[in-house]
C-alpha cells in the first residue's frame, strides 16, 4: 500500500516537470516566435498534461503558471506597442487556458466522486454478509432483444452465457466453492437445479417486461452436491443498458424451510395426537355403536339356525335372517371404517367434501354420547350447498371437537335447554358452518380461546381449539367464535369451495 501512494506521487512529480518543461518551451517559442501572440493558445496542452495526474492542486497550479508565462511573454514582445490584436490574442489564450483548466477541474472532481462512491459500493458489496455477485447479461440481452420470451432451451444457452464479472466471498460461500475467484469471470451453471432453470426463464421473462426489481425462490447445488434453498432479489442498477450489470443478491433459507418442515411435521403430530384422545373421549359411544349390530348379527344368526332345523326349512324366514345379519355386518364394518380413519396418520388428503353429509356423519358418531347428556339437535343446512375443498378427516375432526365442546359447554344447563344447534350456509365463495350452543357463553376475550394451551376446563390441555384454527387457517378458511345474545357461544369457520365449483361459477 506505502508503495504504491510513493509510485502515484512519483508518477505525479515527473508529470507536472513535464508539464512545466512543456510550458518553458511555449514560452520560449511565444517570445521569439514571429507568430505574434498565436503561440499561447498551447498553453492548454500544458493544463490538459497536468490533468492526466488526476492531482487537483497540479492542474491549478499549471492553469495559473501558464497564465502568468502568457501574460509575461506578452510583456516581452509588445510592452511598448499599443493594444491592438496581439492583446487580443492574449485574452482569447488567457481565456482559453482558464476554461481548460476549470473543466479539468470540474472533471477531477466528478471523477473523485465517482471514485469514492465506487469504493463505497465496493466496501459494502465486499463486506456484506449476504451472498452477491455481478454479471454480464449483454449476451442474454442480444438473444432475447426480438421479445420474444425464452423456452427452455434459449434459458440453458443464456445460463452459459451469462458471465459473473464480481462476487463476494460470502457468494462463493453460498455455492461451497473456497474462494470469489472461482465465480469470476464463469457462470454457475454447474450450480443449476430444473428449480433454478425455471427459475432463470421467470427472472428473464420479468427482465424483459421492465421490471425493476425480481424477487424468486429457487434451489441451488453446492460444489459438494447438497441442495440449498435461497430467495434471489436481481436487479438493474442504473446505466446498465443492455443488461451489461446485473445485480443478484441471495439469501440462503435452507434452514428457515427445514425449520418450516419440521414445524409442519410436529403439528401433524399433535393434530393426530388429538383425534386419538378425542376418540378416547368417545370410547363409550363406539362399543355402543359396535355392540349393537354385533348383538343383531348374533340374534338373527340364531334365529337363522332354528329356522333351519324344522323339518321344513321356512326358506324366506332364513333369507331375511341372513340379510339382515348382512346389513347389521356391514353397519359394523362403517363405523369401524369411520374410526380407522379418525385415527390413521398419515398426510392430508385433498378432495371435495360435501359438509352437510360430513356433518350427518359425524352427529351420528356422537349420537350417543349426545343423548346420554340429553343434549337435543337441530341442523339447518341451505339448499344446493357446493362442496368445499379440504382433507374430510381434518375437517371431521374441527366438527367434532366444536360438537363435544358445545356438549361440555352445556353439562351444567337446566336438561330442557340443551339445544345444540348447526347451520350451514353457502357464504359468497365458501361455505359457512356455525355450531352453536346453550351453555353459559365465554367469560374471557373470545380469542383467547385460541392460544395454545390456554383452557377453562380443569382437566383441558388447551390445545383443541388452537389445532382446529390451525387445520381451518391451513384449508384456506377462518375460524372464529362469539357469545350469543341471550346466553351460550358460537363457534363459526368458513372454508373455501372446491375449484372446480369456482371454475364453474
Amino acid at each position: 500500500m506505502r508503495g504504491d501512494v510513493e509510485g502515484r506521487r512519483l508518477v505525479t512529480r515527473v508529470q507536472g516537470a513535464a508539464a512545466m518543461a512543456l510550458a518553458l518551451v511555449i514560452f520560449a517559442l511565444d517570445v521569439l516566435s514571429p507568430l505574434q501572440g498565436a503561440v499561447a493558445v498551447l498553453y492548454t496542452i500544458v493544463v490538459l498534461m497536468a490533468a492526466r495526474s488526476h492531482d487537483r492542486a497540479l492542474m491549478i497550479v499549471a492553469g495559473i503558471a501558464s497564465a502568468l508565462l502568457a501574460i509575461a511573454g506578452y510583456f516581452v514582445s509588445h510592452w511598448s506597442e499599443p493594444l491592438g490584436s496581439p492583446a487580443m490574442r492574449l485574452v482569447v489564450s488567457l481565456t482559453a487556458i482558464g476554461i481548460t483548466a476549470w473543466l479539468c477541474v470540474r472533471n477531477h472532481a466528478a471523477a473523485e466522486q465517482q471514485h469514492r462512491s465506487e469504493i463505497r459500493y465496493r466496501t459494502i458489496f465486499n463486506a456484506a454478509g449476504l451472498p452477491i455477485w455481478e454479471g454480464d447479461w449483454s449476451a442474454a440481452y442480444a438473444i432475447l432483444r426480438s421479445g420474444a420470451m425464452p423456452g427452455p432451451e434459449d434459458v440453458d444457452r443464456i445460463a452459459r452465457v451469462a458471465i459473473i464479472r464480481d462476487a463476494n466471498d460470502a457468494a462463493a460461500q453460498l455455492f461451497g466453492l473456497s474462494g470469489r475467484e472461482a465465480l469470476v469471470g464463469g457462470t454457475i451453471v454447474a450450480h443449476h437445479t430444473p428449480a433454478a432453470e425455471a427459475t432463470l426463464g421467470h427472472i428473464l421473462a420479468a427482465l424483459m417486461r421492465g421490471d425493476p426489481t425480481i424477487e424468486e425462490e429457487t434451489q441451488f447445488l453446492t460444489a459438494s452436491g447438497e441442495v440449498v434453498d435461497v430467495v434471489l432479489r436481481v436487479t438493474l442498477p442504473p446505466g446498465s443498458d443492455g443488461w451489461t450489470r446485473v445485480l443478484t443478491m441471495a439469501v440462503d433459507v435452507t434452514e428457515r424451510n427445514r425449520a418450516q418442515a419440521r414445524l409442519a411435521q410436529s403439528q401433524a403430530e399433535l393434530t393426530h395426537v388429538s383425534r386419538v384422545t378425542t376418540l378416547g373421549q368417545l370410547a363409550a359411544s363406539i362399543a355402543h355403536e359396535v355392540n349393537q349390530p354385533l348383538s343383531a348379527i348374533i340374534t338373527y344368526a340364531k334365529s337363522g339356525r332354528r329356522w333351519l332345523a324344522r323339518e321344513a326349512p321356512d326358506a324366506p324366514e332364513v333369507v331375511d335372517c341372513l340379510d339382515q345379519i348382512a346389513a347389521n355386518g356391514t353397519r359394523a364394518a362403517d363405523v369401524i371404517a369411520r374410526i380407522r380413519d379418525l385415527a390413521r396418520k398419515a398426510d392430508p388428503q385433498h378432495g371435495r367434501i360435501e359438509m352437510a353429509a360430513l356433518i350427518d356423519e359425524t352427529l351420528a358418531l356422537l349420537q350417543r354420547d349426545l343423548q346420554t347428556h340429553d343434549v337435543a339437535i337441530r341442523v339447518t343446512a341451505a339448499d344446493d350447498l357446493p362442496p368445499v375443498s379440504g382433507d374430510r378427516v381434518q375437517i371431521q375432526q374441527v366438527l367434532m371437537n366444536l360438537i363435544l365442546n358445545a356438549e361440555q359447554a352445556m353439562a351444567d344447563a337446566p336438561e330442557a335447554e340443551r339445544e345444540l344447534c348447526v347451520d350451514i350456509e353457502h357464504d359468497g365463495g365458501g361455505v359457512s358452518v356455525a355450531v352453536c350452543d346453550c351453555g353459559t357463553g365465554i367469560a374471557a376475550d373470545p380469542e383467547r380461546l385460541f392460544a395454545p394451551f390456554y383452557t377453562t376446563k380443569s382437566a383441558g390441555l388447551g390445545m383443541g381449539l388452537s389445532i382446529c384454527r390451525s387445520i381451518i387457517e391451513q384449508h384456506g378458511g377462518s375460524l372464529v367464535a362469539t357469545n350469543n345474545a341471550i346466553r351460550g357461544a358460537t363457534f363459526r369457520f368458513r372454508l373455501p369451495i372446491s375449484n372446480e365449483e369456482s371454475a364453474v361459477a
